[in-house]
């Protein structure tokens, strides 16, 4: 970290940090207070990667297992890549996809790391579960969807992406993945990062019994909306209701609640 910089207020923190895209990560695992196994926090070393968000995860036969969405090794030297600056270049971002990694507790290491099932060829990001799954094995993963080839290109519908189950088959740069059940707004349009709301009196052991719900921008009209999906239905039908608001609002991270 370029600490002159950040100190004197030239730089955000971010813009102040540099790393190798080409280099292993650390994994820091720390127990949860209520773990009853008294394990220790542990360090693992991964392939290299960027992790952006993780989705969820959870142990299964004394591995932890996560999914993420993030950059495959670059050779970039800024934290934050090319989206630094008056506007994102996509010609210079890394497409982002969803990964899967594994971890054996046992032996302290990465066994596996690799695009999910499932993904192929999906831009996305901002993914999650149904709130029920953030630390369970969860079928379905949502997420902000760019496109389908393998492109890196701003955010404009949103994906299910059946990551235990799903094809698991590589595609090559440019082929579209008919297999994802994905919906998009249309030219001009952007989605921002959804977030899944349980049905009122549903089945909280049921994934599919909840809403979606995702901001999303009309360039055209300079107008924002939400708009709502349930998950019982595929998203390519479309969303059951879309609200728009009386002017646009900036493109929004991370809802809460």
């Amino acid at each position: 970290m370029n600490q002159a910089d950040f100190i004197s207020g030239m730089k955000g923190p971010a813009a102040s940090l540099k790393m190798d895209g080409r280099a292993n990560v650390n994994c820091r695992i720390f127990p949860r207070p209520t773990n009853t196994k008294k394990t220790e926090p542990i360090s693992v070393e991964v392939p290299p990667c960027f992790s952006i968000h993780f989705s969820h995860g959870y142990e299964e036969d004394d591995k932890l297992i996560a999914y993420f969405s993030g950059w495959p090794p670059s050779d970039s030297k800024d934290f934050l890549g090319a989206w630094g600056g008056h506007s994102p270049d996509f010609l210079k971002i890394p497409i982002t996809l969803i990964w899967r990694i594994v971890i054996d507790l046992k032996k302290k290491e990465c066994i596996s790391l690799k695009v999910a099932d499932g993904s192929a060829n999906a831009c996305a990001e901002h993914p999650l579960v149904h709130p029920n799954f953030n630390n369970k094995k969860a079928h379905n993963v949502y997420a902000s969807l760019s496109n389908l080839v393998g492109d890196s290109s701003p955010p404009c519908g949103f994906c299910r992406l059946r990551i235990e189950d799903g094809d698991d088959s590589f595609l090559r740069e440019g082929e579209y993945n008919n297999d994802i059940d994905a919906y998009f707004f249309g030219t001009r349009i952007f989605s921002g990062e959804p977030l899944i709301v349980p049905k009122h009196g549903g089945d909280p052991t049921n994934e599919d019994e909840a809403y979606l719900l995702g901001m999303f921008y009309d360039a055209v009209k300079d107008r924002s909306g939400l708009a709502i999906f349930d998950l019982e239905r595929n998203l390519k039908e479309g969303p059951v209701a879309k609200m728009y608001l009386k002017s646009g609002v900036p493109h929004g991270l991370h809802g809460c609640f």
